[in-house]
């Protein structure tokens, strides 16, 4: 039987001589569960952020990607051997590289994006769809096309006639570069034999996020080859795992057949500066919180200051019954324990409730945003860190102080 524990547990829950004690052990417990509280609902909400962004830059990639380790293009070939590996359901080639659009007014620079519409199938981009009704490879027996809104706002792209809206897409011949043509005013002045220029019809527009609607056209990839004068040839082949694989098993497997010449990228690997900094912001908040807890440890340092003075008869007789020093110390040390398990407890369910409300009934809305709610995502791991640290850097602060307040306060139990 451990006799301090027992004793703490009777000091914490019994009604104290002093309602002074009482309120500052009860403002500790308040403290800690509100700091443990908000670490589990903020790691949840930056969580729920990192996923949204990750859907939202992903929404035009499949999860793995076969690309060139040095240059621009890979033989298309590589489509067609890559759909046949083991773990591959699907393969789809895309060819990427900059353009220059223009309807009327000046021309702009943006990113030609070209796949074909089973590729597209396998991508998010329908869901990202705000005018249009589906992905279409053609219309009018055209090309069929897709710009983000901030492009189309650019534009100002009419959406109200019956009349079909066209855009002029033009890329440097082989062997020039738009950097080149810097300073020069593009498709007009005797540029015009320095490009390739085709007609794309824009059947709609599609919104990810500012970034990549302000510069991202969709194209068919046979439109996008004659353009940029790269028949045979895509920028990268998209993957899709096949059930009962997982991207990294996959990766892990084509690396090891892959030629030299040749490489793999995840979707987060592609976007790594984004998550690196999602992850730099929701570990530095933690930390930031982490040293509330001070807050809390004085709060405790006070509660367990005035429990030792209320308690001097009580050392006194436990001291005279046989009781050492080192146990008297540790009916103080499980007393501030105590407060912060019982705080933790409490703050990590309240935090864990406010997250799953969060989550199914969306308790804080965004008015305007992508999505009709802030995003929460709740992971064991945050779980576990917040006990961790709660429980950590309060029983060691605890331990660290009775140790100082007992020989303070009461040196004959020293």
């Amino acid at each position: 039987m451990n006799v301090p524990f027992r004793i703490a547990r009777r000091y914490l829950w019994s009604r104290k001589s002093q309602r002074l004690i009482h309120l500052v052990s009860g403002i500790s417990v308040f403290v800690v569960a509100a700091v443990a509280a908000a670490m589990v609902a903020i790691l949840s909400a930056f969580n729920g952020i990192e996923s949204l962004v990750e859907e939202l830059f992903s929404s035009l990639d499949t999860e793995l990607a076969v690309l060139p380790a040095e240059g621009r293009v890979m033989p298309a070939a590589w489509v067609d051997s890559l759909a046949g590996w083991p773990g591959v359901a699907h393969a789809g080639g895309v060819l990427e590289q900059d353009v220059v659009i223009r309807r009327q007014g000046q021309p702009q620079v943006c990113t030609l994006i070209g796949f074909d519409l089973n590729h597209a199938r396998h991508t998010l981009l329908a869901s990202r769809l705000r005018r249009g009704d589906v992905l279409r490879a053609d219309t009018l027996d055209r090309p069929c096309g897709y710009v983000g809104l901030g492009v189309a706002s650019q534009l100002r792209l009419p959406y109200g006639s019956d009349a079909p809206v066209t855009l002029t897409v033009a890329a440097p011949k082989r062997g020039r570069s738009l950097g080149s043509m810097r300073g020069q005013s593009l498709l007009d002045g005797g540029l015009e034999d320095r490009m390739v220029t085709r007609v794309l019809t824009i059947c709609g527009t599609f919104s990810v996020n500012a970034d990549i609607d302000s510069r991202t056209l969709v194209a068919p990839l046979d439109f996008a080859r004659e353009v940029l004068q790269r028949p045979g040839e895509v920028s990268r082949v998209e993957l899709v795992t096949a059930e009962g694989w997982t991207a990294a098993a996959l990766r892990k497997e084509i690396d090891a057949r892959l030629p030299d010449g040749l490489t793999t990228r995840t979707r987060r690997e592609k976007n790594a500066l984004i998550h690196a900094t999602s992850r730099a912001e929701k570990w530095a908040t933690f930390a930031i919180l982490s040293f509330i807890l001070v807050v809390a440890a004085f709060n405790i340092l006070a509660a367990l200051t005035m429990l030792l003075l209320d308690k001097r008869r009580d050392i006194g007789t436990l001291t005279a019954m046989g009781m050492t020093g080192r146990e008297v110390r540790q009916v103080f040390s499980w007393q501030g324990v105590l407060i912060n398990v019982v705080g933790a407890v409490a703050g990590i369910g309240i935090g864990i409730v406010l997250v799953v409300l969060q989550d199914q009934y969306g308790l804080v809305r965004l008015e305007g945003a992508m999505v009709p709610a802030y995003p929460v995502v709740l992971r064991l791991t945050d779980v576990l860190g917040v006990a961790l640290v709660v429980l950590g850097v309060g029983g060691a602060f605890s331990a660290a102080m009775v140790a100082y307040l007992v020989r303070r306060l009461a040196p004959d139990a020293g």
